[in-house]
């Protein structure tokens, strides 16, 4: 078993830590007190629970457990990891992920099918996830999670159940760490079904967003390599490689993902984003396609959440900013994270204000995707006002 803590891989049978070339020694006590700070999920633990769990049927002293915090902190190069809490206790401050060696990820057996509930809440979580309201997500959240209850020894209900759980953590969080439940979900897939691309998809992103960056991309090229044929997985990936920089990546998986799926925009979308800057006649095209699928979704059902907060940014995108504008006037305000699409309209727009307004509400609500806002053309306008100074540590403190 290995924890991975802010890039650092603690073997806990070895005892050791592991980032990058650097390797250090735990000893016994140091590991388990990592053990115990993240299975609290990023709560505070106080020192009496620590002391009787990190030295259990023994009597020490604080200044032991003080010893032990600093140990802790030194080998992991961060007196930041463990956060002191005044009459507390200590918490970590980065998410922590607790997986099995990679021997013990490969199944010996297949999944079974779905029953016809079971198969019944996992369609309904999907279209959930595509309408993209409130309501809507909140069902796609629990619809999920009651699918894989459900059927447990199925790889497509335990994917799906991963992929709620990680966009959850990510853009919706409320306060919930759930990277390590997300990640327990898809190794549970990959055990099921070692050829389900979803469940290696987040899987990777999962390991990313903790820090496991080598193991997190080894895991998205088994994910599109099983996935080929898949425009989520592509869309997604191309996601997760924009937000880490490499636009070139990203924007041929979201070129492949609009045509594996040509009557989505979502994907022309994200192309035409990512391509504004290094290729303006490519991202026009692109933007051009997404409007036109979007006005064709609207026509079909007038009040689709996601195509109605993707038409204002297109617009602003294609120099329309008075239909921009009205677009967004007549859009009222939802407690969902497609809030973010307001602020990329309202940052090209030139209403900078109301841009940080949004994203503020968006940290308020456990949007945890700051890193890709400097990734974004239209935000230019936005970080580059002082008021965002202020702002980003807020951001990125989620």
């Amino acid at each position: 078993m290995t924890l991975g803590i802010d890039g650092w891989v603690i073997d806990i049978a070895a005892r050791t830590a592991t980032r990058g070339g650097r390797v250090g020694r735990l000893s016994p006590r140091a590991v388990r007190l990592l053990q115990v700070l993240a299975k609290a999920d990023g709560a505070v633990v106080s020192r009496e629970d620590l002391l009787d769990r990190v030295w259990p049927n023994v009597t020490v002293s604080d200044e032991s457990l003080t010893q032990v915090v600093s140990e802790v902190r030194r080998t992991l190069t961060s007196r930041q990891i463990i956060a002191t809490v005044a009459r507390g206790g200590y918490r970590l401050t980065k998410p922590a992920l607790v997986t099995t060696h990679s021997s013990e990820r490969v199944s010996s057996k297949e999944g079974v099918p779905l029953s016809l509930d079971a198969y019944t809440l996992f369609l309904e979580a999907r279209q959930c996830l595509e309408r993209g309201s409130e309501t809507d997500l909140i069902s796609f959240f629990d619809l999920a999670a009651e699918a894989a209850r459900m059927a447990p020894d199925n790889a497509e209900a335990r994917a799906l159940n991963a992929e709620a759980l990680f966009k959850r953590h990510l853009y919706w969080s409320q306060g919930e760490m759930l990277l390590e439940a997300a990640l327990t979900e898809a190794e549970a897939a990959i055990r099921l079904d070692p050829t389900n691309a979803k469940a290696h998809l987040f899987d990777g992103v999962s390991r990313i967003a903790a820090g496991w960056f080598a193991a997190g991309y080894k895991a998205i090229e088994t994910a599109l390599f099983h996935g080929r044929n898949e425009a989520d997985v592509h869309l997604d990936a191309a996601k997760l490689l924009y937000t880490a920089g490499n636009a070139r990546a990203a924007a041929s998986l979201a070129v492949r993902a609009a045509s594996l799926a040509p009557n989505s925009f979502e994907a022309d979308f994200l192309a035409a984003r990512i391509l504004m800057e290094a290729d303006p006649h490519r991202s026009r095209v692109h933007a051009e396609r997404a409007l036109k699928r979007v006005r064709d979704a609207l026509s079909v059902e007038p009040q689709s959440m996601r195509p109605l907060y993707t038409l204002a940014p297109l617009l602003a995108m294609l120099g329309d900013r008075r239909g921009a504008q009205a677009t967004i006037e007549g859009v009222g305000h939802h407690d969902s994270p497609l809030e973010y699409n307001r602020v990329l309209a309202l940052s090209q727009i030139g209403d900078t204000s109301s841009a940080m307004e949004r994203l503020e509400f968006l940290a308020m609500r456990g949007w945890r995707h700051a890193c890709v806002l400097d990734k974004e053309v239209s935000l230019r306008p936005v970080l580059d006002d002082p008021r965002f100074a202020r702002l980003n540590p807020e951001l990125q403190a989620v």
